[in-house]
């Protein structure tokens, strides 16, 4: 007979079996970092150090901070596993969301997690420690500090108030080994993979706030994925979902053509992943940025020629169910009822920045000096997009113009080029390799340049333009439009010669 179960039944779970699995969740370093953070910045703290050391005896990871601390009664329920679960109504600053962040980020890098803090004058601490809690098969805290721990508890003690969250006995990270021969190259990794992402992770507290991040005695820079002081932004909308409180603030940017940064800016603003990486939509929940870069799940394509296209999101914690928003913070679903929305403001967005990525010449020009004609022109046609070159522009209309044997043999070559243009292997060359018309032209180059200009300007003064004319319609056509001044004095010179 099968056994029934009454209502006063319990089935607890084993301690040490659940805390393993929940080890698991699939954080790295670097994320449970930044969940460790997102504690110190609900506590108020202006300052957050992170501590990543190798050496033995004692491999340790730990987070500090100047924050409001806790009281002992606080800082045991915080330790408790689901703490404050997802349906409770949190403070519109709270950067928590399960519960259990502190706890699983923590254990998923190491055995051992030590909690120290500081309120009212009064330090506390208590230590979830794996082996303790299977040696004793119950949801057990230590209350004794290891040595490395115990300097710990004595830089807190030292400030005003604040929390160490310190993690010992890893298993999970490679540095930790130090006898082995790539310890140092682990080491140099992670630095470089906890300091890219936690600049871009909490960029808008350091920018905005003046937040001190620091890894170990160096600051972190904040990465700035908009560029705002170059971009351009477009209109911003406000969404609301009719079952949760709160809105949704989307900021479009547009960011600029490569030539218009230096090589180090661009290299900067392509960020950890690459350029083709963080386009997209870029969510924050409070100001904390969850996802750099995603289409959402609008079923758009990341491609080459959308890459300038970035769109700040900014979510309040109370909609953290319709996002779907998982434990460790890094993806998000958008909400049904929103998708026409967002497949709305993507589209625009890709469109126009296709348009700086495309249009190179236009978009270097200046605003006084805009080409009125391109030598390239771009169709929508039903079977795709097609590049031909304009017959109109002045230089082009001269040559096709110039009445000798050559014109029908200048036109078939002509249409040779538009047909043979090797569109697949431009795209997949990297953009960065790619030369055109360069921002500062060599002095060979302007002179080949101002030879071509002028014999245009003689055609269309023998067509009976003046000869301002004449300088204007070919001058003001790509790519003279640019270098006008330089042409000009060039072709000045020319004739007084």
């Amino acid at each position: 007979m099968p056994r029934t179960h009454t209502p006063e039944d319990v089935v607890a779970p084993n301690p040490a079996d659940l805390i393993e699995s929940l080890r698991d969740f699939g954080y790295t370093l670097h994320s449970a970092l930044a969940d460790l953070i997102d504690n110190s910045i609900t506590a108020k703290a202006s300052r957050i150090t992170t501590v990543l050391e190798p050496k033995t005896p004692a491999p340790h990871v730990a987070v500090l901070d100047n924050g409001i601390g806790m009281s002992e009664e606080t800082l045991v329920e915080a330790m408790r596993m689901g703490t404050t679960g997802p349906s409770a109504r949190r403070q519109v600053t709270d950067l928590g969301r399960f519960g259990l962040g502190m706890k699983t980020a923590s254990l998923s890098q190491g055995r051992c997690l030590t909690v120290i803090s500081k309120h009212h004058n009064q330090l506390s601490h208590r230590c979830w420690d794996l082996k303790h809690v299977r040696a004793v098969r119950q949801w057990s805290l230590r209350r004794d500090l290891t040595p490395t721990a115990t300097a710990f508890a004595a830089t807190i003690d030292a400030q005003k108030s604040g929390t160490a969250v310190v993690i010992e006995d890893l298993d999970r990270v490679a540095f930790s080994n130090w006898r082995h021969p790539n310890a140092g190259q682990f080491l140099r990794s992670a630095l470089e993979a906890v300091r890219a992402h936690l600049g871009m992770v909490f960029h808008r507290f350091i920018q905005e706030d003046r937040l001190a991040l620091l890894l170990g005695e160096a600051a972190i820079p904040a990465w700035d994925p908009f560029l705002l002081a170059q971009s351009t932004p477009l209109p911003k909308e406000r969404l609301g979902l009719p079952t949760h409180d709160g809105e949704i603030l989307a900021s479009p940017f547009v960011l600029p053509h490569h030539s218009k940064l230096t090589d180090d800016a661009h290299s900067v603003a392509a960020g950890p992943n690459g350029w083709n990486a963080h386009q997209g939509f870029y969510v924050y929940r409070c100001r904390r940025l969850i996802v750099p870069g995603t289409w959402l799940n609008l079923r758009l394509k990341k491609e080459e020629h959308f890459k300038l296209a970035r769109i700040q999101l900014d979510l309040p914690n109370t909609m953290d169910n319709a996002w779907h928003l998982n434990v460790i913070k890094s993806h998000v679903s958008a909400p049904a009822l929103l998708l026409d929305d967002f497949k709305r403001i993507a589209t625009d967005s890709r469109r126009q920045a296709a348009e700086v990525y495309r249009f190179r010449g236009e978009r270097e020009a200046s605003n006084e000096r805009k080409p009125e004609t391109f030598v390239w022109r771009r169709a929508q046609g039903r079977t795709g997009v097609r590049f031909s070159i304009d017959r109109t522009h002045p230089v082009i209309a001269a040559m096709l113009h110039s009445g000798c044997s050559h014109d029908s043999a200048l036109r078939a070559a002509i249409s040779l080029i538009e047909t043979s243009l090797p569109i697949s292997a431009i795209l997949q060359e990297p953009e960065k390799s790619l030369e055109g018309m360069p921002v500062s032209p060599s002095s060979e180059m302007l002179v080949e340049l101002a030879k071509v200009a002028s014999e245009a300007i003689q055609h269309w003064v023998r067509t009976g333009k003046s000869i301002t004319q004449a300088r204007d319609i070919v001058l003001g056509a790509e790519p003279f439009c640019r270098l006008r001044d330089a042409i000009t004095r060039l072709i000045d010179e020319e004739r007084k010669a």
